[in-house]
């Protein structure tokens, strides 16, 4: 299991108001699988900041495939945190 795992299936779970704990993967795509929009994504990365400290996402240097699934955006806050520690 990804880093972060653990907090991006909350995230997600916060955004799409679920009550029970889903059976989801690293493989899930957020769009395809999940039905989330443009805008249920912009929740998603403000419902990550708020979860995870010490990230800031810039939203106008994302990219699709950074947030295409579960596992990428698990890459994703790890890069974010490690590229943040080094800066």
């Amino acid at each position: 299991m990804k880093p972060f795992f653990a907090e991006v299936i909350g995230a997600i779970s916060q955004v799409l108001q679920l009550t029970e704990t889903p059976n989801w993967n690293e493989a899930t795509r957020l769009e395809t699988d999940l039905g989330m929009d443009s805008g249920l994504m912009l929740e998603l990365i403000m419902q990550i900041e708020e979860t995870i400290p010490g990230i800031v996402i810039d939203q106008a240097t994302l990219s699709y495939e950074q947030f295409e699934t579960v596992g990428s955006v698990c890459d994703f806050i790890r890069l974010s945190l490690q590229q943040e520690a080094i800066a």
